[in-house]
């Protein structure tokens, strides 16, 4: 046996050693819950008797037919595309700008990249204080997360301002993974920068794409955090999200049975339209 496959066969044993961790945990946190809560969304159960009443499908009937959870459906997908598209072009913007490595360029991605490491909580709670303590009184109109119709593009506001420098990142570890050969050989053939950009740039950045999409689709449509800490969802629930709507029907009107399965269909709507994302940048990935 060769040097060469016993260091392959010694890879291959260590890379579930160091995987078990992490999907034990997943498998704990996220898989077992998910299979648990199957069975308590066809009971009638408040979340605290320790008897259940089984109802079938009953649950999901009463869930299709409600106004109030399409009502949060469309809020939550009005909210996470405004939130996803703003973010990746303001992220892959700065990116453009800011691809070049140099000790000014480097200090703009800390300065950006920076909010990232705060917390979502904290990012509101902080965006409430400035839109109530400082936006309201120097331009003498309401906060924007007071106003009905303003309100959900306040959250998404302080959504993209703490996810923009994480997005700038990926976008810029893809720009620079670019051969410049290929940006050389189109400026001979005389390309402007828009060519450059559409038939080099773009194609060539497309597992980017993938990545900072797929993320910000899934953190979209599962916002509880951000909603909850600066509007609470109001006002007039017009920021109330589904992640809001399973809560308030497991945790405020006792409904356990009920909300579990608002968040079962809400998993399957996540999952459904993450595979469609995936699947539709795989099949646009051009080898470098």
């Amino acid at each position: 046996m060769t040097t060469t496959m016993k260091g392959r066969i010694r890879k291959g044993i260590w890379i579930p050693v160091f995987l078990f961790p992490a999907m034990l945990l997943f498998l704990a946190c996220v898989i077992l819950p998910l299979f648990q809560g199957i069975p308590y969304s066809l009971m009638d159960w408040n979340g605290v008797s320790p008897t259940h009443r089984y109802v079938g499908l009953k649950n999901y009937v009463k869930l299709l037919s409600s106004t109030e959870l399409w009502r949060d459906v469309a809020t939550t997908f009005r909210y996470t595309f405004a939130y996803m598209i703003a973010a990746n072009v303001l992220g892959l913007a700065t990116a453009l700008l800011l691809r070049k490595g140099s000790r000014l360029n480097n200090l703009c991605r800390t300065l950006i990249f920076m909010p990232y490491v705060i917390s979502m909580i904290t990012a509101a709670f902080v965006w409430k204080s400035i839109f109530n303590e400082i936006y309201s009184p120097l331009f003498l109109v309401p906060s924007p997360l007071g106003v009905p119709d303003q309100a959900l593009m306040g959250i998404v506001a302080i959504s993209v301002w703490r996810v923009s420098g994480y997005c700038m990142l990926i976008y810029i570890a893809a720009l620079q993974s670019i051969p410049v050969e290929y940006y050389e050989a189109a400026k001979v053939e005389g390309a402007s920068g828009l060519a450059q950009f559409l038939h080099i740039t773009a194609p060539m950045i497309v597992p980017a794409f993938s990545t900072n999409v797929t993320l910000l689709l899934a953190w979209g449509f599962k916002v509880f955090d951000t909603v909850m800490a600066a509007t609470g969802g109001g006002p007039g629930k017009a920021t109330e999200t589904m992640s809001m709507y399973v809560y308030n029907n497991i945790f405020g009107y006792m409904k356990a049975g009920y909300g579990q399965a608002a968040a079962i269909m809400m998993t399957v709507i996540l999952l459904v339209i993450s595979i469609f994302v995936s699947r539709f940048f795989r099949t646009r990935v051009v080898e470098a």
